[in-house]
């Protein structure tokens, strides 16, 4: 696949990619604002509904209300009537049978089919009596206030009670046989006779008139039916998209008006409703999820419910979704031309930088010619005129060709100089390493064993040893380390080399020939380099060992049993070649048999670790105490293979370098096990 083909996609998959997202963005933002607004639409029927309901029971609360008020007020005039006749006959005069005929005719002149009335007397009720309206002190009213504690708080102008009361009774002690025609509920009106006390005596008679409040019930109930068929008729007529509904329903859930052929969804939220008036859901339904909202009527104790299926509210933001995919289907098929146009023409020019970067790699370089046919190959050809982009790399291009000659040029240059440095570093390495002994130079010869390991860190290093026998049979032991790196610290090596062999072989000891060392290199060092360095003569028929310390590391002593490595502690002066007269100090030791002495540079204490830690003298103390009974070439290798572990990736700092030699034990030699046998060749 081409580039520019690429590029036509990845335009096409960007503009899609932009459109995409706000397509969807507007359907999914655009059916939830129409949810939404349906949501407040229903809201406002559901209110106007709710209000019309609320007006509706207030004006029957409000006739009922003022229906009662006028028939207590027709109770409390029947009963004064009733009282006043009373006190006018003198009835309180009157005993026996005679008073009790006499008050029974007056309460059937007062008695009426519309009110009722009848004398009530306490103490018959207390017995258990029942009074001629059916009263009794169990008797209840509609605030379950029993009949005895109505009688034993009622004020001096009388109480009202709304009471329950069989339809028909027949009156206890009715010589007639006459039934009561009082129908419940019944609005009752107790007055007691004695008005000159605030209550009632338990003894005392209170006057009752009862009317029925049935008929109010009845005209609520008509009330209440004209008010349904006016919601059916107004729910009939009200529709809310095609498979939307209205609906009325009472507290048990069943429909009341509305609905028409629709089926209201299940598990509608009526008891949420009823408990926060309000409540909305998403149900299913045979025409797929529907937005339900229900408001619940505690006047009337019904329900209010609206429904419609979202996909019928969506509708219109599909519609616009459709229409806007076809016009963004268009818009995207007429930028991937024009772009793709646009690239053919632009990418022109690369294809030709593409040409000319592929003939310049299958150029040979090693060719003399190589380099004359490259400028014009690198900027012939190109739009070096165009202002934009492309002319920038063009011209770029040209520009890399001309400095890429001249760079290979350079490198050419360099490379033979490199290759002709690193020729005479090599021969440099030859000669300092043919300078010194070979590692393991030293004969093995009774009471004499020794081996040397160096390392430089780079290809020529300062770091120096030696071993050779003096005129008088001792072996000269010599180990240093010259500051610096490099070849001025290899030639200061060589220089040092040279003037030790030269004091030592003249018969100086270690301290003699350290002297005239420093004197030496005092006196010819303009660059100020100096070295740190070990003499000493070693005796192999005693083990005498005579050493001068210029400054260098302790040399430790570790033997063949179980004590620890001591050290060499003395230090004859300070750094060589640096100070001039300088008088160093001899020094004594002794070998035992069994024991081997190491001599070694900073290089193995200071090597590093990644984490930038030292090897130090206490890990190399501890690893020579692991490998004391090692021979010396063993254990420099030791050494050395724990150093390379302890470094790990880090690269090596400075160089290593070491000496070691033992004066062998008569039974086991320098470590290994030897005959005995072979020793006493010595």
């Amino acid at each position: 696949m081409t580039l520019r083909t690429r590029l036509a996609l990845l335009v096409t998959l960007a503009v899609s990619v932009a459109v995409g997202p706000v397509l969807y963005l507007t359907w999914r933002m655009g059916g939830e604002t129409m949810i939404r607004m349906e949501e407040k639409t229903f809201s406002s029927l559901l209110l106007a509904e709710e209000e019309s309901l609320n007006a509706a029971f207030m004006g029957l609360l409000a006739s009922k209300v003022l229906a009662v008020h006028e028939r207590k007020n027709l109770l409390r005039e029947h009963a004064d009537k009733a009282i006043r006749v009373l006190a006018a006959l003198e009835i309180g005069k009157t005993r026996g049978s005679k008073r009790e005929r006499l008050i029974e005719r007056i309460m059937e002149c007062f008695d009426s089919g519309r009110i009722r009335v009848e004398l009530l007397h306490p103490q018959e009720l207390a017995a258990g009596g029942l009074s001629r309206l059916g009263l009794s002190f169990a008797t209840r009213d509609a605030k379950q206030r029993p009949l005895h504690r109505i009688l034993e708080r009622l004020p001096r102008d009388g109480d009202f009670a709304v009471m329950e009361l069989p339809r028909r009774l027949a009156i206890a002690g009715d010589a007639k046989g006459l039934t009561s025609k009082l129908e419940r509920p019944a609005l009752a009106f107790f007055l007691p006779l004695d008005n000159s006390a605030s209550g009632v005596s338990p003894s005392g008679q209170v006057f009752v008139a009862l009317t029925s409040l049935e008929d109010l019930d009845v005209q609520t109930a008509a009330s209440e039916t004209a008010l349904l068929q006016a919601a059916k008729d107004k729910f009939g007529s009200m529709s809310l998209y095609q498979h939307g509904l209205v609906s009325l329903l009472d507290s048990r859930g069943r429909i009341l008006a509305g609905g028409g052929s629709q089926t209201l969804p299940a598990d509608l939220p009526l008891e949420e409703a009823r408990r926060r008036g309000r409540a909305s859901a998403t149900l299913p339904s045979p025409h797929g999820d529907m937005l339900c909202l229900v408001a619940y009527s505690r006047a009337f104790d019904w329900y209010t419910v609206m429904a419609a299926p979202l996909s019928e509210i969506r509708a219109p933001s599909d519609a616009l979704l459709f229409r806007l995919i076809a016009i963004s289907l268009g818009l995207v098929i007429l930028t991937a031309l024009l772009a793709l146009v646009m690239l053919v023409r632009a990418l022109r020019p690369l294809e030709l930088l593409t040409n000319k970067t592929a003939a310049l790699a299958r150029m040979d370089f090693s060719d003399s010619d190589a380099l004359t046919q490259m400028e014009p190959l690198m900027t012939q050809g190109l739009p070096h005129d165009r202002r934009d982009e492309l002319g920038r790399l063009a011209r770029t291009f040209a520009h890399m060709g001309r400095a890429l000659a001249a760079n290979i040029r350079n490198l050419m240059a360099v490379t033979a100089s490199k290759e002709r440095m690193e020729g005479e570093l090599s021969a440099a390495r030859d000669i300092q390493m043919g300078i010194l002994p070979p590692p393991d130079g030293a004969p093995e010869i009774c009471g004499f064993s020794a081996s040397a390991f160096l390392d430089p860190a780079k290809e020529v290093g300062g770091d120096l040893y030696d071993f050779f026998i003096t005129r008088d049979g001792r072996r000269a032991l010599a180990l240093g380390d010259v500051s610096g790196k490099g070849v001025p610290a290899a030639l200061f090596m060589s220089m040092t080399v040279t003037l030790v062999r030269y004091a030592l072989d003249s018969g100086l000891d270690p301290a003699q020939a350290m002297t005239r060392v420093n004197a030496m290199l005092e006196a010819h060092n303009p660059g100020n380099m100096f070295v740190t360095l070990f003499l000493a003569l070693y005796d192999p028929q005693s083990g005498e060992l005579a050493y001068a310390n210029g400054g260098h590391c302790l040399p430790l002593v570790v033997n063949d049993q179980d004590a620890p490595p001591r050290v060499l502690d003395k230090l004859s002066g300070p750094l060589v070649g640096v100070m001039p007269d300088v008088e160093y100090q001899a020094f004594s030791d002794r070998l035992a048999e069994g024991e081997t002495c190491l001599l070694f540079t900073d290089g193995v204490t200071e090597a590093m670790n990644e984490r930038k830690e030292l090897y130090g003298e206490q890990r190399l103390m501890a690893f020579l105490t692991r490998h004391r009974n090692a021979p010396p070439k063993e254990l420099l290798a030791l050494i050395f293979n724990d150093l390379t572990r302890y470094r790990g990736n880090e690269p090596q700092s400075d160089d290593i370098t070491m000496l070691a030699f033992c004066r062998p034990s008569p039974a086991y030699g320098c470590g290994a096990a030897q005959k005995k046998d072979k020793i006493s060749e010595c």
